[in-house]
């Protein structure tokens, strides 16, 4: 906690010329580093596997894709539209994944089987500006839907805030039933950011009350899986290093979200996005300030200034 008077400040004086500098230089640099990486995207390249992306130019670099080794049927690859994403405590703590389509709803379930997913958050709407962004994978609430071998019953839903729908599905295959919980977050355009940050905030903590000490990945898509989820993901991983304490001096938002584009293509996709996370964790190391019960201003405003304690965007 003693570090976070200054994060905030240093936080709170940038301004939005420097971070979209910031953002348009790491943009450059990714191009660079995947060279010097040496990274690949063979398998999303694959003539049978091209139907399986929603987007052409999104596609998982083959050193961190999510491998599909569960095998339900003979047409079954083990190909998915997903990535792993190291976290700060855990090696494997996220999978970045497209929106399923409709061709690849059983490989999106295989993947939360076989990584024995708990949690799952959306941050898209199926569709979008009359677009469909994302296939439905669950079924209506008290209802079942079958995906391949799969069975997904609906309990029940739960609207914690009018941004937030909460689902609890039983999942079925070959007589085995697991729990998943999906938090399908409304109110975040594609390619835009949500109005304020308290919302994204506070559906990252439940989430993570979900997850509880439970070792699996937490599963975060939107439609192409880099934009939105890359801020999502990008926001747990530093919460996570302020509860387990390892904040330093140096902490940079920029290399954090470089990081996470080393694993998952364009994560963190616009200059609105990336200054969002500077927000939301303004907000983030405010709240860890403050007593409970202290009211916090986390909402974006139109007009952006650069040094306020209202947590406007920088």
């Amino acid at each position: 906690m003693e570090l976070l008077p200054s994060l905030l400040s240093t936080l709170r004086s940038q301004d939005t010329g420097t971070l979209d500098h910031e953002y348009s230089l790491m943009r450059l640099q990714s191009t660079v580093l995947k060279r010097g990486l040496s990274l690949t995207t063979e398998a999303g390249a694959l003539k049978e596997n091209i139907k399986k992306n929603r987007y052409k130019d999104i596609l998982p670099y083959d050193q961190s894709r999510v491998v599909l080794t569960l095998v339900t049927s003979d047409s079954d690859s083990d190909y998915i539209n997903a990535s792993f994403i190291k976290g700060a405590s855990a090696e494997l703590r996220y999978i970045a994944s497209q929106g399923p389509l409709s061709s690849t709803l059983t490989d999106f379930w295989r993947m939360i089987w076989q990584h024995d997913v708990k949690v799952v958050i959306m941050a898209c709407r199926e569709i979008e500006m009359g677009k469909k962004k994302c296939e439905c994978y669950w079924a209506p609430v008290h209802q079942s839907a079958a995906f391949g071998p799969f069975t997904v019953y609906n309990q029940g839903e739960t609207h914690p805030s009018e941004d937030v729908v909460v689902r609890t599905l039983a999942v079925t295959y070959l007589q085995d039933c697991r729990a998943v919980i999906q938090y399908q977050f409304l109110s975040w355009p594609d390619h835009d950011v949500p109005y304020e940050a308290a919302g994204v905030l506070d559906l990252l903590e439940r989430a993570r009350d979900s997850q509880g000490a439970h070792g699996s990945p937490l599963l975060v898509h939107c439609s192409a899986g880099c934009g939105r989820t890359g801020v999502i993901c990008a926001l747990d991983y530093i919460h996570d290093l302020l509860v387990t304490k390892q904040l330093t001096a140096d902490f940079s938002i920029q290399k954090i979200v470089q990081q996470l584009r080393r694993q998952r293509p364009s994560a963190v996709q616009t200059k609105d996005q990336y200054r969002f996370i500077f927000t939301a964790v303004t907000c983030m190391f405010e709240r860890a300030l403050q007593s409970s019960g202290g009211q916090l201003c986390c909402s974006l405003p139109e007009v952006k200034h650069t040094q306020t304690p209202c947590l406007t965007v920088p």
